[in-house]
C-alpha cells in the first residue's frame, strides 16, 4: 500500500479504511424502518455472509497497514508532533483508531458526511459513543477494552483529550468529539495553540548562546530538581517555595532548557481575572477549564508544567484543591507548584502539593551578598560595573528581577550611569506598598555638614558596621540560627528638635543603600478596635518586602508606656503597644525612632533597641561649625564673618541654625547683596522672637 507523505492525508486514508472495515459487514436499508440484512443475521445468531467478511477482512489488513504510518513520520519538526499524538501518546490500536476517527471528523467535512451517513444521525456534533465502538471492534474481539476506553473515567476523558463522555453518565447519548486545541497544536505547535489564552502560556527552552546568567546562580537548585525528577520518573510533583513568582518561573526555565523541553505556565490567577472587555468575573470551574487546558498542551508536547498564582486568591475567592487533584494526577508528566509569597501561612499550592505528594523545594531569597554576585554576575563585561554594584544590591530584589533589569541594561533600556534611573526601575520591580502609609524621605545633607558630639558619631559607626557585616555574624557564624527574634537593626535617637536626629537617620539609611520612610502615624493610628495593630502588620510585611527603612519620628507617640488597666480604653491601648513590641521583635530590617522624650517611652521598647544615641544640644565649638556647614558653596557671603560671635550670642539647636541661615538668605535676596554678619545676626534675633525667646545680647554687641 502506498502511504502519503502529508500526515493529515494519511489519517484520513486510515480513517477511510476504518469506514470501510465497517461498512463491509453490513448491507444497507432495504425498506424504510428495516434493518440491514446482516444485522438481522447478526440478531439471529447466524454467521456473517462469507462474502461480506472477507471484504471486511480485507479492509481490515489495511487498517493494519496503515497503523504503521505514524511510526514512519520524522522525530523532528512539524510532521513530529503527529509522530507524537498517534505514536507516542496512543498506546493500543484501538487508541490509534480512535483518534484517527475524531481527526478524520475534524479535518475533512466529506468524513464527517460519512460518519454522520453510516451512524444515522445526520446533525450530530460529533461521533455516537456506541456507533464508535462499532467502529473500533467490528468484530467484537476485544468489547472490555473498547469499552474502557469510552468511558468518562478514562484518563484521556478526565484530561479533556475527549470530549463529550460525561454525558453518558446521566444514561444520555454520548457523542465524543476531540478536543479543539488538539487540532490547534498539530498546526502551529504548543505556543502557538496557547497564543490568546490568558490563563495558559508557554516557555521554549534557551538556545545555548541565550544562558541567562542568572541561571548559574540556581544550579544547586536546579540539580536538586534534577534528581527529584529522575528519582520520580515522569509523574514526579515538586513544590517550589519562593519569596517571588519570578524566581519559581526562573527555576522551570531552567529546568526547561535543561531538559530540552518547553514549560507550559497555568495562570491560576489570570483564569480568575475578571475580563476586562466584557467585565465577566471567572470562577473555579474556569480554573480547572484552564488547568485542563495547559495540562492536554503540557502532555501533547512532552513539556513541563507550571502552575501559579495559587497563593494568592483575588477578591477573597477561596479555591479548593479537590478539584485540581485529579487533572494532575492523571498528567504523566513532571509538574511543578509555584508557593511563592505566603510566608508561614498555609496556602492553596501546599494544600494541593500534599495532596498530590509533592516534593518541596525552596528557593532561598538571595541576602545582600548573593545580591552582589548575582549582579556581578549578571553585568559581567558593562562598564561602572564595580561602583553601581553595591548601590543595586541594597534593593531586595529576586534572582528573576535581577536577570530582567540586567538584560534591560545589556539592551539599552537603562543606564548603568544613570543611578537615580536604576533605583526607581529597582522599586518598580519590588513593589512594596510602604508607601500607603509612609513618606519616603530623602536624605539631601551630606557627612561633612554633619556636627555631632563624638558619643553620638560612634552609635552611628557602629549601626553602619552592623548593618554591614550582620549577614557574616547572623548568618555565617550562626547567630540567626541560635537566636529567631530580634535580630534586626533598631535603633532611638533622642535629643531636644532640631538636633539632627530626622538628619542623621536619612545619612545612615543612604549609607547603607535604603530607602528611608518616614511612617505617617495619622495614617497607621485609629479610634477603631484591631485595625491599627492591622495597619502595623501590614507595614512591618510591606517593609519586610521592600527592604526598606523605617523612621517612626516622635516615636513617644505610639511607643508610650503601657498603663495601668482601669478602662476598656487601657486594655486596647496597651494591646497596641504589645502587637508593636512583637512586631519589632519579629522584624529584620531597620527601624530608627526619634524622640524628644525618651522617659515617655515603654521600657520594653527601650529593652530591645539595639543602639541608644542621645543628641544633646550643641556646644559653641559646634554651633560655630553648624553656622559654617549650612551655608551652600556656591551662596554669596562676605569676607571674614566671625561665625564664632553667631555661636556665642544664640544658643540654638542645629534646626533653629538652619532657619536663622535661610532667613538671612532671602534678607540678602531682597537687597541684592551677598550674606553678610549683619544680616546672619539680624535673622538670628528674629527666629529668638518667634520662638518667644529674650534676646540678652547681640552677635553684634559681642563684636564691639
Amino acid at each position: 500500500m502506498t502511504v502519503a507523505s502529508d500526515p493529515a492525508a494519511d489519517v484520513l486514508r486510515w480513517h477511510r479504511a476504518l469506514l470501510h472495515r465497517y461498512s463491509a459487514l453490513y448491507e444497507g436499508q432495504q425498506g424504510q424502518g428495516e434493518l440491514p440484512a446482516e444485522l438481522q443475521r447478526w440478531l439471529r445468531g447466524e454467521e456473517v455472509a462469507p462474502e461480506r467478511l472477507a471484504r471486511a477482512r480485507a479492509a481490515d489488513a489495511d487498517v493494519r497497514a496503515l497503523r504503521s504510518v505514524a511510526k514512519a513520520w520524522p522525530e523532528q519538526g512539524p510532521l513530529a508532533r503527529w509522530r507524537r499524538l498517534l505514536g507516542d501518546l496512543a498506546l493500543t490500536d484501538p487508541e490509534r483508531d480512535l483518534l484517527v476517527l475524531l481527526l478524520g471528523e475534524a479535518l475533512s467535512p466529506r468524513a464527517a458526511a460519512a460518519l454522520r451517513l453510516l451512524s444515522g444521525w445526520a446533525d450530530s456534533s460529533g461521533i455516537e459513543r456506541s456507533f464508535v465502538q462499532s467502529l473500533l471492534d467490528p468484530f467484537e474481539q476485544s468489547p472490555e477494552t473498547t469499552a474502557a476506553l469510552l468511558r468518562a473515567d478514562h484518563r484521556w476523558a478526565r484530561l479533556g483529550l475527549l470530549r463529550g463522555l460525561g454525558d453518558a453518565e446521566a444514561g444520555r447519548l454520548a457523542f465524543v468529539h476531540l478536543a479543539p486545541v488538539v487540532l490547534a497544536w498539530l498546526d502551529s505547535g504548543t505556543a502557538g495553540a496557547a497564543q490568546g489564552d490568558r490563563a495558559v502560556a508557554v516557555v521554549r527552552p534557551l538556545a545555548p548562546d541565550a544562558t541567562m546568567h542568572a541561571l548559574e546562580l540556581l544550579r544547586p537548585e536546579l540539580d536538586e530538581a534534577i534528581k527529584q525528577l529522575e528519582f520520580g520518573g515522569s509523574t514526579t510533583r515538586l513544590l517550589v517555595r519562593a519569596a517571588t513568582a519570578g524566581d519559581v518561573q526562573l527555576l522551570a526555565t531552567g529546568l526547561g532548557q535543561r531538559l530540552q523541553r518547553e514549560v507550559v505556565v497555568c495562570d491560576v490567577a489570570g483564569a480568575l481575572r475578571r475580563d476586562p472587555q466584557t467585565g465577566e468575573s471567572y470562577d473555579g470551574g474556569a480554573v480547572r477549564e484552564a488547568l485542563e487546558r495547559a495540562a492536554l498542551l503540557a502532555l501533547l508536547g512532552d513539556a513541563l508544567l507550571l502552575v501559579v498564582g495559587l497563593s494568592h486568591d483575588e477578591g477573597g475567592r477561596t479555591l479548593e484543591p479537590a478539584p485540581l487533584v485529579q487533572t494532575l494526577t492523571d498528567l504523566q508528566l513532571p509538574v511543578l507548584i509555584e508557593d511563592a509569597g505566603a510566608g508561614d501561612l498555609p496556602s492553596l499550592a501546599a494544600g494541593l502539593g500534599r495532596q498530590l505528594g509533592a516534593s518541596a523545594l525552596t528557593l532561598a531569597f538571595p541576602d545582600r551578598g548573593a545580591r552582589a554576585r548575582a549582579w556581578s554576575t549578571c553585568l559581567a563585561g558593562q562598564s561602572d560595573e564595580l561602583q553601581t554594584v553595591p548601590k543595586l544590591a541594597a534593593f531586595p530584589l529576586s534572582l528573576a528581577q535581577i536577570d530582567e533589569l540586567a538584560r534591560a541594561i545589556g539592551a539599552g533600556r537603562h543606564s548603568l550611569s544613570n543611578h537615580e534611573g536604576l533605583a526607581d526601575a529597582c522599586r518598580e520591580r519590588i513593589g512594596h506598598r510602604v508607601g500607603d502609609v509612609a513618606q519616603r524621605v530623602t536624605a539631601t545633607a551630606t557627612w561633612p555638614q554633619v556636627v555631632l558630639p563624638a558619643p553620638v558619631l560612634a552609635v552611628t559607626h557602629e549601626i553602619i558596621a552592623y548593618a554591614k557585616h550582620g549577614e557574616k555574624v547572623l548568618n555565617d557564624w550562626g547567630f540567626a540560627a541560635r537566636y529567631h527574634y530580634g535580630l534586626g537593626l533598631t535603633a532611638l535617637f533622642s535629643g531636644p528638635p532640631g538636633t539632627g536626629k530626622t538628619m542623621l537617620a536619612g545619612l545612615v539609611a543612604r549609607e547603607l543603600g535604603l530607602d528611608l520612610y518616614r511612617v505617617d502615624l495619622s495614617r497607621i493610628l485609629s479610634k477603631y478596635i484591631g485595625e491599627t495593630e492591622q495597619r502595623l502588620g501590614r507595614l512591618f510585611e510591606e517593609g519586610k518586602r521592600g527592604g526598606v527603612a523605617l523612621l517612626f519620628d516622635e516615636a513617644d507617640s505610639l511607643f508610650a508606656r503601657r498603663t495601668e488597666v482601669r478602662s476598656s480604653v487601657d486594655r486596647y491601648a496597651n494591646l497596641e503597644v504589645n502587637f508593636l513590641l512583637q512586631k519589632m521583635e519579629e522584624y529584620s530590617g531597620v527601624v530608627i525612632l526619634t524622640t524628644n522624650f525618651a522617659d515617655s517611652i515603654d521600657e520594653a521598647f527601650k529593652r530591645r533597641i539595639r543602639f541608644h544615641a542621645q543628641f544633646p544640644l550643641p556646644g559653641e565649638a559646634e554651633r560655630e561649625q553648624l553656622w559654617l556647614a549650612m551655608l551652600p558653596e556656591p551662596t554669596p557671603i562676605e569676607d571674614d564673618v566671625p561665625f564664632e560671635l553667631l555661636a556665642e550670642a544664640y544658643e540654638f539647636s542645629g534646626g533653629e541654625i538652619k532657619n536663622a541661615v535661610l532667613r538671612a538668605a532671602f534678607y540678602a535676596a531682597v537687597a541684592q547683596s551677598p550674606i553678610t554678619f549683619e544680616l546672619l545676626d539680624r535673622a538670628a534675633q528674629a527666629e529668638c522672637h518667634e520662638r518667644g525667646r529674650l534676646v540678652l545680647r547681640t552677635a553684634s554687641s559681642l563684636r564691639w
